[in-house]
C-alpha cells in the first residue's frame, strides 16, 4: 500500500543530502503517486514536467534554456519502485566524482530512511533490500572507476594527438602542448624553463600572470614534487615539474579560475608534464651530443681541416662555415675544470643571436663564430652569466677560408696572452686592435662513437650496402621530422606509400619499435652522430 508519509520522507532525505553538496542545488521535486510523477508542493503545470516524465526513471541531463546545467535525479522507495525525482541546477556541469556522489546519494537514501525509521527491526524483505543496496553501491563504485579510466584515456589521446602534429618545428612544441592542455581543461596554461622563465603560454594574455619564483622557492617545489608525486600548489596556480634524474628541466603551471580544479584537470596536467619531460630530456640529450661532437669539430677546425670536410660536418650541426669566421678564446679565474665557461659562452652567443661552435681545451673555452663578434658585449654577457668579471677574452682576426681558422685561433691566443699579461688583465682584447702588440709574443681527446652507432644503425647500414638502398638516410629524416609522414616524404622527394614501405622494412630489418620513446631517442642520437662522421669514413665496428 502506498504510504505518502514514507515516500515524502525518502524524497526529503535525498533532497537534504543533495543540498549539503556545494556544487548544485535542488530546484524542483516530484513524488511518484500511483506511477505518476507529480510536483510537490502542488503547482501549475510546467513544460519541464513532461521532460521529467519522459525519462521513465532514468537519471539524465534536462534541456536548459539558459547557460548552466539541469539534471533529473530519481529516487527509489523501499519496495524498489520509483519514489520521486529531484531537479538539480548548477552554473557548470559537475565533474565525474561529483556526479557519482549524486547517484550514490539517490541510491542510499531509502536505506538511510529505513534505518532511521523508529519502526520494527529489518525483516527478511528489508535485509534483502539492504543487500541489494550494497550491491548497487559496488556497481556504482565500479562504474565510477570505469568512467574515470575512460576519461583518462580520452585525455591521453587528446594530448598525444594534439601536441605532436608538427614535431619537426622544435620551437613550437611547448606552445603546442600549452594550447592543447588549455583547450582540454579550459584553463590558462604556462610552461616554464628550468629557471622559471615562461617559454610558452596559452589563454593568459600578454602580461606575465604571476611573479617568477626565486631559486629557493623552485628548489622547495622540486622537493615537494619528489616527495609526493603530485602538483605543488602555489598562489593562483598549480605547478607540475618535469624532471630528469632529480634535475628540474621545466614546469607546467595550471592557473586558477573561478571554477574549482577537478581531478581530471590534475590528471591532464600530470600527463602533459610527462610529455614535456620526454621532450626536454630528448632535447637535452641531443644538445649534449652536439656539444661533444661540436668540441671535436672545433678542435679539428682550429688544428687545420680541409674545406669540403668542414662544410659537410658543420652543415650537419646546422652551422654555416661560409663567410668570415673568428675564433674566440676565454679564460676565467680561478681556473674552471668543468664546462661552466663553455656553457656561459654558448648562452652568450644565443642571447646575442650569433651563430657559434663552442668547445673547451684544458681551462680555456674556444669558440668559432660566424661574422664579426661584438667583443665588449661578449665579455659583459659571459661575466653576467658567471656572476664574475675575473676573466679574459681574446678574439682572433677574420678568416675568409676554413684553412685560415688555425691562424685566427693563434691570433686569439695571442690577444688573450697580451690581456692576461697586462696591468688590467680582465676584459676583452681583439687581435686586430693590438697595434704594435701584434709583433710581441709573450712567452684533446675525441669520443669514440663507432660502437654506439654500429649498435643502433649497423644492421641497417649493412642492409643498405648489400641492397644499394638508402634506409639509414630515410630513418634520419623521419626522426628529424618528428615522425611526420608528410614532411618526411617531402624532404626525401618520395611518395607517402614509399615512405611507409621503407619504414616497414626498417622495422623488419632492425626489430626496433619506432613508437618506443627510448628506442626513438637512441636512433635519433645515432643518426645525428652518423651524419657527423668524417666524410666518407665508415663507422662499422670490425
Amino acid at each position: 500500500m502506498f504510504d505518502r508519509r514514507v515516500a515524502e520522507g525518502i524524497l526529503n532525505t535525498a533532497a537534504q543530502a543533495v543540498s549539503d553538496m556545494s556544487f548544485c542545488e535542488v530546484k524542483d521535486r516530484y513524488l511518484a503517486v500511483n506511477g505518476q510523477l507529480n510536483p510537490v508542493p502542488e503547482r501549475a503545470a510546467l513544460p519541464q514536467d513532461q521532460d521529467v516524465r519522459r525519462l521513465n526513471g532514468r537519471d539524465s541531463v534536462l534541456p536548459c534554456a539558459r547557460p548552466g546545467w539541469r539534471y533529473a535525479l530519481f529516487t527509489v522507495g523501499d519496495d524498489a519502485e520509483l519514489n520521486g525525482c529531484l531537479v538539480l541546477s548548477a552554473s557548470d556541469p559537475p565533474d565525474l566524482p561529483q556526479l557519482m556522489r549524486l547517484r550514490t546519494t539517490a541510491g542510499t537514501t531509502r536505506t538511510i530512511h529505513a534505518r532511521g525509521s523508529p519502526r520494527e527491526p529489518p525483516n527478511g524483505a528489508t535485509g534483502q533490500l539492504l543487500r541489494r543496496d550494497d550491491m548497487d553501491q559496488r556497481l556504482l563504485s565500479l562504474s565510477a572507476t570505469v568512467l574515470e579510466l575512460e576519461e583518462h584515456a580520452r585525455i591521453r589521446d587528446a594530448l598525444d594527438q594534439g601536441a605532436t602534429p608538427n614535431l619537426g618545428d622544435s620551437d613550437s612544441r611547448e606552445g603546442l602542448l600549452a594550447e592543447v592542455l588549455s583547450r582540454l581543461t579550459g584553463r590558462p596554461i604556462c610552461i616554464e624553463d628550468a629557471f622559471g622563465h615562461i617559454s610558452a603560454a596559452a589563454g593568459t594574455g600578454s602580461k606575465r600572470p604571476y611573479p617568477r619564483l626565486g631559486a629557493a622557492a623552485r628548489s622547495r617545489n622540486a622537493q615537494l614534487w619528489l616527495a609526493s608525486g603530485s602538483p605543488v600548489s602555489e598562489p593562483r596556480r598549480l605547478v607540475a615539474l618535469a624532471l630528469s634524474h632529480g634535475e628540474v628541466l621545466g614546469a607546467i603551471c595550471m592557473l586558477e579560475t573561478d571554477r574549482p580544479i577537478t581531478a581530471g584537470n590534475v590528471f591532464a596536467l600530470k600527463y602533459a608534464t610527462r610529455l614535456l619531460e620526454v621532450e626536454l630530456s630528448h632535447r637535452r640529450s641531443l644538445a649534449r651530443l652536439e656539444l661533444r661532437l661540436g668540441r671535436d669539430l672545433v678542435d679539428e677546425l682550429v688544428s687545420g681541416m680541409d674545406g669540403a670536410t668542414a662544410g659537410v660536418r658543420t652543415e650537419a650541426l646546422g652551422y654555416d662555415i661560409s663567410g668570415p669566421q673568428h675564433v674566440i678564446v676565454a679564460e676565467w679565474q680561478p681556473p674552471r675544470t668543468d664546462d661552466t665557461v663553455v656553457v656561459a659562452l654558448r648562452r652568450t652567443f644565443l642571447e646575442l643571436r650569433s651563430s657559434a661552435l663552442v668547445s673547451r681545451r684544458a681551462d680555456m673555452a674556444v669558440a668559432v663564430v660566424r661574422g664579426d663578434p661584438l667583443g665588449a658585449e661578449v665579455f659583459s654577457v659571459v661575466a653576467k652569466t658567471l656572476r664574475s668579471a675575473t676573466g679574459a677574452v681574446g678574439i682572433g682576426g677574420p678568416s675568409l677560408d676554413v684553412a685560415h681558422i688555425p691562424r685566427s685561433f693563434s691570433e686569439a691566443l695571442h690577444a688573450l696572452h697580451i690581456r692576461a699579461g697586462s696591468i688590467d688583465r680582465y676584459g676583452v682584447t681583439r687581435f686586430d686592435q693590438l697595434g704594435i702588440y701584434r709583433i710581441l709574443d709573450p712567452a684533446g681527446g675525441e669520443p669514440d662513437l663507432a660502437g654506439y652507432i654500429d649498435e643502433w644503425l649497423g644492421t641497417l647500414q649493412r642492409a643498405d650496402d648489400s641492397r644499394g638502398s638508402d634506409l639509414v638516410q630515410t630513418l634520419a629524416q623521419y626522426l628529424d621530422h618528428g615522425g611526420n609522414y608528410d614532411s618526411t616524404a617531402q624532404s626525401l622527394a618520395i611518395h607517402r606509400s614509399t615512405l611507409r614501405y621503407r619504414l616497414k622494412s626498417i622495422r623488419q630489418i632492425t626489430g626496433f619499435d619506432l613508437a618506443d620513446p627510448e628506442t626513438r631517442l637512441n636512433l635519433h642520437v645515432a643518426t645525428r652522430a652518423w651524419r657527423l662522421r668524417p666524410h666518407g669514413a665508415p663507422f662499422h665496428v670490425p
